[in-house]
Parts: C-alpha cells; sequence; structure tokens
C-alpha cells in the first residue's frame, strides 16, 4: 500500500474567477495547475493548515473557509486525501513567495487536462454548481 497523505486545498474566489498556482519544477506533477494549499500537520486543523499555507505560500489570509468536497485519489508512487475548501474572502494581494506561477481563470474556462487528476471531481462540482 502506497503512502497517504492529507492535504487542504483552498478555491479562492474573486468575482466569477477562482486563483490557480502552477507546480514547480522538481515537484510531484510538475507544470500543472492546482488550486493553492499543502500538508495538514499533525497539530492543526484542516483550516488552520490551509490558511497557515496560503500564508506562507501567497502571503494572503484566508477567511470565510467552507468545505465543499473531499476526494482520495490514489497515484501510483502516493494516496492524497484531498479536502476542497471554498475561500469567499481574502485579505492581502496574492504574490508567489515560491516562486510558483499564479493566474485568475473563470470557472467556465477551467480545463481539466491543465490539472492533476485528483483535481478532476472539484472542477466538475465548480462547473455545475458555482
Amino acid at each position: 500500500m502506497s503512502e497517504q497523505i492529507e492535504v487542504v486545498a483552498a478555491v479562492i474566489r474573486r468575482d466569477d474567477q477562482v486563483l490557480l498556482a502552477q507546480r514547480p519544477k522538481g515537484k510531484h506533477l510538475e507544470g500543472l495547475w492546482e488550486f493553492p494549499g499543502g500538508k495538514v500537520e499533525s497539530t492543526e486543523s484542516y483550516e488552520e493548515a490551509l490558511v497557515r499555507e496560503c500564508e506562507e505560500e501567497l502571503d494572503i489570509t484566508l477567511e470565510n473557509l467552507e468545505l465543499i468536497h473531499t476526494v482520495r485519489f490514489e497515484y501510483p508512487e502516493k494516496t492524497v486525501l484531498i479536502r476542497f475548501f471554498m475561500a469567499s474572502s481574502f485579505k492581502g494581494e496574492p504574490k508567489g513567495l515560491e516562486g510558483q506561477a499564479l493566474k485568475w481563470c473563470s470557472i467556465d474556462d477551467l480545463q481539466p487536462d491543465w490539472f492533476p487528476a485528483a483535481n478532476q471531481e472539484v472542477i466538475q462540482i465548480l462547473q455545475k454548481e458555482y
């Protein structure tokens, strides 16, 4: 059985767009786009982990988090359990503090092949419900 990693991801909205971050070179699935977030530490809640990750990686503080989807996905090398949260507001202006490219994109324009396979379900949900 492969290693399981717990991850949180933020669907950060501004008007009718969401923020995407590009996975950097040298990381698993490099070059693909994703919803910002990261691994959950054993001492923090999912919401605390997501706020911390976005402060560290984007220099923003998330507010009004709502769990919208959870997915367990098995890649050949690891299994990820991702909790996706909608962030309807935030403080600050997002910056790629780890050198990652960022872009705002309309939910209707999201293309499944831009993303890791584990993100496919949440993209479908966003395009149907938001």
